[in-house]
């Protein structure tokens, strides 16, 4: 990779780690879980970022955020953050991004992309409501109805957001790569 494809996609790893901060703060409080739009930026940096790029994204974006930066959902930072009922989605993320990444690295149509983006949100919640398991007292049946369940729909739209949206994106790049 030359340096102006290097400087090019630290350009955009910031834009979409700005993107993934203001995501956020974009909530819709619920009991136990908050709905953000957190891995909608998750699923499209996972989309349009070589994975190297994405997984470095994620990784400064939860070290800003674990230092006590107020960038997690609801202006939240902090270590303590990370041992709290979210948690388990933040670190979610880092998978989120490794199975997005892997799968897109070579074939990037629609079809590829939801395959992709379903199953990196899906490993995600997963990963949310394992936590949920391991830092509550609850069994495995209602970390799932807890952690997984209400976050599905809102989930299958914003993955279907993060297809287009990416669809967008390599035609725009295409168009641009082949002036230069």
């Amino acid at each position: 990779m030359n340096l102006k494809n290097k400087l090019y996609y630290i350009s955009l790893a910031s834009i979409m780690l700005a993107l993934l901060i203001v995501c956020s703060q974009l909530t819709i409080p619920l009991p136990v879980i908050p709905l953000t739009l957190q891995t909608l930026a998750v699923g499209l940096l996972a989309s349009i970022l070589p994975l190297r790029y994405s997984l470095q994204t994620i990784l400064v974006y939860l070290l800003l955020g674990f230092i006590g930066l107020p960038i997690f959902a609801n202006f939240k930072g902090g270590l303590g953050v990370l041992f709290s009922n979210t948690g388990g989605y933040l670190l979610g993320f880092l998978v989120y991004v490794i199975v997005v990444g892997s799968l897109v690295a070579k074939k990037q149509t629609f079809g590829w992309l939801l395959v992709a983006n379903s199953l990196g949100a899906l490993m995600q919640l997963l990963c949310g409501s394992l936590w949920l398991l391991v830092i509550s007292d609850i069994n495995l049946e209602n970390a799932l109805l807890l952690g997984t369940v209400p976050f599905l729909l809102p989930g299958a739209v914003k993955v279907i957001l993060v297809c287009i949206c990416a669809q967008i994106y390599y035609r725009e790049f295409a168009k641009r790569s082949a002036k230069i």
